[in-house]
């Protein structure tokens, strides 16, 4: 079985700049499967115009939960192993409020608020030719733009978002309290989500509100340290 995975480039400290990649190299760090990473800075390659997919045995397979689901029938792998049905209720709440809501204030940071639409031009200008770099860009903030109207958040002023952006850091900085991970002492598949979503926040230079809470909050930031050593160890990527 050859296994390819597609993402953004690597920055910030992290093997990729998407979360949702970046859930999904977790996951494959934490379950002991190999692979190789391609960086692929177009989505619209892949077979749902959406980053990551991967290709497998020549089949391109998207979205990273139907992706987990297949390699872990194919390879036998259950990370949430010896957790309880309470557990697993709780930490599909929490993998669903960071994947469904709070992706929502990370899209708009990055694609709406001054510092996250420079750095996103800034990137995609440095990932593809220059004649696409602009259209490419705007072409994705107007369906991001879109989606985020259509799904609620980009209803909102600018400091609503950011509001209900921190109120959900709050909840994990209170729920965190003394645990190393979220439902036992080890790593589980949860984990890979929130860590997906939270980490490109905590990690990225630019100054935006959500951001910037992030980083202030100590139990939150030293999760983020804790499973960006547990899974990548020093081949996180370009340094902090």
């Amino acid at each position: 079985m050859s296994l390819r995975v597609f993402t953004f480039a690597p920055d910030w400290g992290l093997p990729t700049v998407g979360p949702f990649a970046l859930k999904l190299l977790a996951w494959l760090e934490l379950a002991g499967i190999p692979y190789e990473q391609v960086v692929e800075g177009n989505p619209r390659k892949g077979p749902k115009g959406k980053n990551p997919w991967i290709e497998l045995d020549g089949e391109r397979i998207g979205d990273s939960e139907i992706i987990i689901d297949l390699l872990k029938a194919r390879h036998g792998v259950n990370l949430d192993e010896g957790l309880t049905p309470q557990q697993l209720a709780l930490g599909h709440t929490w993998r669903r409020t960071f994947e469904e809501h709070f992706h929502q204030v990370l899209e708009w940071e990055l694609f709406f608020h001054p510092a996250g639409e420079t750095w996103i031009r800034a990137s995609f200008a440095s990932q593809v030719p220059a004649v696409l770099a602009r259209p490419l860009f705007f072409m994705m903030r107007s369906q991001f733009g879109r989606q985020l109207y259509a799904r609620g958040i980009a209803r909102h002023p600018p400091e609503v978002i950011a509001q209900k952006g921190r109120a959900d850091l709050d909840a994990l900085e209170v729920f965190l309290a003394d645990k190393r991970f979220l439902l036992s002492d080890r790593p589980a598949s949860p984990d890979t989500a929130v860590f997906g979503l939270v980490a490109p926040m905590v990690y990225w230079p630019m100054e935006t509100p959500v951001a910037a809470h992030a980083r202030s909050l100590p139990r939150v930031r030293a999760y983020c340290e804790r499973m960006r050593a547990h899974c990548f160890g020093g081949r996180a990527g370009a340094s902090v």
